[in-house]
């Protein structure tokens, strides 16, 4: 899979992590291309994500919109971005930005949370009973198979129940059975720092060699939640995707990548393998010239993409 475990692992104890993410088997990280968008996603993200913490709505809006010029679909700068309309004084808006996260993300259980307790708010009950709905689905799918969930992930679960419900009901002087409340149930989406995502990227690249792909998507979301939308983050989310042949998925992982930075080698290689795997010749051909420009004296993605181009061509021939 290309970069050693050992560097990224470097990488993640000095918490050097942003523009310097170690690039996933098919390379070609850091921060966007001169040919690129000029915001850097992953950048403004964190100065958001500060300016929350501080209460600070007004930069943090300002921050969470270059995110999402960028990277409109991403979950979490959605997410923020209505925490910080929310801070403003604007529920109406706040509540549009956590039904795009919750549609890219189904199992957002705090952008779920947010948007029932909004929707409250604007006295719209029927959505708040809708995301307490699909909240009682994710922990019955937690309940039907052992290793479905983790136990951080149905802790979450249960503490966004208890708070919709609480909403819900009328105050009574007492908590509904079931129900978490006080100080201990105060959860935030806020990560530590930048060495969690960090390690949660390293965390991934183990998981991916292991052949572990589910396991590494949840790592690379951990990480993509720290971070904020970075391509060799994305880049490997759609790889992980693409071995689980979740093709279209991939396909979209790829894409914000490459929107992010349109240079980026391993996710043009990646792209370029995904459309010869679906049978798309002239796609992984149009990949391939574009490494081709990008790596003027060669480079590995060029040569891996040029010999599956080869090897599904030589399978055509022999098929006819």
């Amino acid at each position: 899979m290309g970069k050693s475990l050992a560097i990224l692992a470097a990488i993640a104890a000095t918490g050097f992590f942003g523009s310097a993410i170690a690039a996933p088997g098919g390379g070609g990280g850091g921060l966007p291309s001169a040919s690129g968008p000029r915001v850097d996603p992953a950048k403004a993200y964190q100065e958001g994500v500060a300016a929350l913490q501080a209460k600070d709505y007004k930069t943090a809006e300002s921050k969470f919109a270059d995110v999402l010029s960028v990277a409109p679909k991403n979950p979490e700068a959605n997410y923020y971005m209505a925490l910080a309309k929310s801070g403003l004084g604007k529920p109406q808006q706040a509540a549009r930005y956590l039904a795009r996260a919750v549609k890219e993300r189904g199992n957002f259980v705090e952008a779920r949370e947010k948007l029932a307790l909004i929707s409250i708010e604007l006295d719209d009950q029927d959505e708040a009973r809708a995301q307490l709905a699909a909240i009682e689905a994710l922990k019955a799918e937690c309940a039907a198979a052992a290793d479905a969930c983790d136990d951080a992930f149905r802790a979450r679960v249960d503490v966004a129940i208890g708070r919709i419900k609480e909403k819900l009901q009328p105050k009574t002087g007492e908590t509904p059975e079931g129900i978490v409340s006080g100080a201990s149930a105060t959860q935030s989406l806020f990560l530590a720092s930048r060495i969690d995502g960090a390690s949660r990227y390293v965390e991934a690249v183990r998981l991916i060699n292991e052949k572990r792909y589910v396991e590494a998507i949840g790592s690379l979301l951990a990480a993509q939640s720290s971070v904020g939308p970075h391509p060799d983050i994305l880049n490997y989310l759609g790889y992980a995707h693409r071995k689980l042949g979740r093709m279209e998925e991939a396909r979209a992982w790829y894409a914000q990548a490459l929107a992010i930075n349109p240079d980026h080698l391993g996710a043009n290689e990646y792209l370029g393998e995904l459309y010869a795997e679906i049978g798309d010749l002239d796609g992984a051909r149009r990949q391939l010239a574009k490494l081709d420009r990008l790596c003027a004296f060669g480079c590995a993605e060029r040569e891996d993409l040029a010999r599956l181009i080869n090897l599904k061509s030589s399978d055509r021939r022999a098929a006819k």
